[in-house]
Order: C-alpha cells, then structure tokens, then sequence
C-alpha cells in the first residue's frame, strides 16, 4: 500500500523533502529564484496521492494559480495520512520526509500536528506561523520544538538542504478548505 512518505519521496529520491501542511492561500510564500521543485498532494479514496501535473516548479505564477486551487479537506484523512509516517522506517535520505512543516492558521494546525507521531515532533516536525503564535506553549507540551514565521521557513530550509547536501523539494497539503462562497482574493 502507498502511504503519504513513498507517494511524496517517489519523484524526488535524493533530494531533501519538506511536507507543509497549510492554507493554500500561503503558497507564495515558499516561492524562490530559482524555483523549487514541488508536488501537491490531495486525497482520492482516502489516500494521498500526487497529481498528474506535478510535480512542477513553484513559480509566482503558478503559486496564483495554486490559490485558486481549492481541495476538499478532510483533517480525518490527513491525520491518518500523518500517523502513517513510521518513525523506524522514515529515514530521511532515501524514501524519508526531512521536515513536516505545519502551518497553525489559528490554532486550525494543532490537531493535525498532533497526529505526527510522537518520536518525529522534535526532530522533523516545525511549526510556522503569521506574526504571532499564541498557541506556542500547547505545541511545545505537544513535543515541538522548532517554530517559524512563514516568510522565514524557505531560508532555513535552503540552508538545511544545503547542509544535508540534497537538492530542496517541496509537497504541499491544503489544510483549509475554500471555495466561491468563503474565498476572498
């Protein structure tokens, strides 16, 4: 069975893998010259999978693009997708996520960070934010360690692909569901 690490590592074996879970609105944020290679993954019976235009490039226009891209969220299915990343077997280089990064989006990220299983929160696991985390003592009691404003997150991200010594890639999981009725650009 493909689980959410095998489906995302596929297209980028080598490469230094970073999954955000966060409100498609954000995507700009992780946009960068050069630009990133990326995947968006949404579920289909359940199990998340990677779309047939993907994986691409995370340019400025497509991140416009991507806003506009409104999945059906179900946090059930990507707290089971989140729970099967197994912490033994999760290595990191090869068929591992490197950092799971979970957007809090006012306190919406917390039960999904709670899924992550417990041994991977400290060491894979960050939590990034707007301009503030009021909910920053509830991750730490959580096991989280690392947090970051989201315009900030890309940096360290080149720089731990760098230091790791892999090309930086990028999956995305929408966590907020928009539609015509409750967008607004």
């Amino acid at each position: 069975m493909i689980n959410l690490t095998t489906e995302f590592a596929r297209p980028f074996m080598g490469s230094f893998k970073v999954l955000i879970l966060d409100n498609e609105a954000t995507v700009d944020a992780f946009v960068t010259d050069p630009p990133l290679p990326w995947v968006r993954l949404t579920a289909h019976n359940g199990i998340y999978g990677i779309g047939e235009e993907y994986p691409s490039q995370l340019t400025n226009a497509e991140a416009e693009r991507e806003k506009l891209n409104w999945d059906k969220v179900s946090n059930a299915v990507i707290c089971e997708a989140l729970r099967g990343i197994d912490a033994n077997i999760d290595d990191g280089i090869e068929n591992g996520i490197d950092v799971i990064a979970f957007g809090n989006n006012a306190g919406q990220g917390m039960p999904l960070a709670q899924a992550l299983p417990t041994p991977l929160r400290a060491t894979r696991g960050v939590v990034i934010y707007g301009r503030s985390l009021p909910e920053h003592p509830a991750y730490v009691a959580e096991g989280y360690t690392h947090f970051c404003p989201r315009d900030d997150l890309l940096m360290h991200l080149v720089d731990a692909a760098k230091t790791a010594g892999r090309p930086l890639a990028l999956g995305f999981i929408n966590t907020i569901e928009h539609n015509e009725q409750n967008y607004h650009t």
